[in-house]
């Protein structure tokens, strides 16, 4: 049975990552056409950034898959506005990303940025990562199995207008996982830690120090109790409390 007709899937850990290739096998079991367009190489932390006044380089593998020489957005862009011309993407899936995309670290993903890009147009989208294992092994079990049952839940829950989800997969043993929550965008960022060479005049950015969060409608909760986290993310930036007020 094909649930979607046609979908559009990106990312922003390169074309030939593993998360990508799987997320490909999973869509085209259940999807008539499935159309890939993603970045030549890792473009990891680039947000929603676009390369202006620059030749793009694009490489059309087949009438399904192209590759781009530029960020997650770009490759929306380009998808979107030159593939998609008659007739838009059924839905777009941004990921699968190595790593989670949850808290603060949201604003800075090309997965989410890509999933952004298609709300932006009116286009059901979904960005979807794992939790990175310690010793850098992939392990997308938890995906495998749970895949359908998110896409599910979020039919259920329906694509409102200005939005798109965040799905977050933990990385262990499928009989570990809980369950699938719903859950909000927490704030969990203290510090960032960075390695600076005072000689030579550079720094290097690390990994990011968080806060520990017990709020248990948190998407860092969900993950660390071994559930899988569907958040709801708006487009719309505007902070509605200001005209509460006014």
């Amino acid at each position: 049975m094909k649930i979607f007709n046609q979908v559009l899937i990106t990312n922003d850990d390169g074309f030939e990552s593993e998360g990508l290739i799987l997320l490909k096998q999973i869509l085209n079991s259940i999807s008539q056409k499935v159309y890939t367009v993603a970045p030549m190489k890792n473009m990891s932390a680039t947000g929603r950034s676009i390369n202006l006044g620059k030749k793009i380089k694009f490489q059309k593998l087949s009438e399904f898959e192209w590759i781009i020489d530029g960020t997650p957005t770009d490759s929306m862009l380009f998808a979107l506005n030159k593939i998609f011309t008659k007739k838009l993407p059924d839905i777009i899936f941004s990921g699968i990303n190595d790593g989670t995309n949850i808290g603060d670290e949201i604003s800075y993903s090309g997965t989410v940025a890509a999933a952004f890009e298609g709300s932006v147009r009116g286009i059901p989208s979904v960005a979807l990562s794992q939790v990175k294992n310690k010793d850098n092994k992939k392990n997308f079990k938890v995906v495998e199995k749970y895949f359908l049952k998110v896409v599910s839940k979020i039919n259920e829950i329906k694509f409102v207008e200005n939005s798109f989800f965040n799905v977050n997969f933990p990385n262990c043993d499928v009989e570990k996982v809980k369950e699938i929550l719903i859950t909000k965008v927490c704030h969990n960022k203290v510090s960032d830690e960075i390695h600076v060479n005072m000689k030579d005049n550079y720094f290097e950015i690390g990994k990011m120090n968080v806060r520990d969060i017990s709020d248990i409608k948190s998407d860092f909760y969900a993950l660390k109790n071994y559930c899988i986290s569907i958040t709801p993310i708006s487009i719309n930036m505007t902070n509605n409390n200001y005209f509460n007020d006014i």
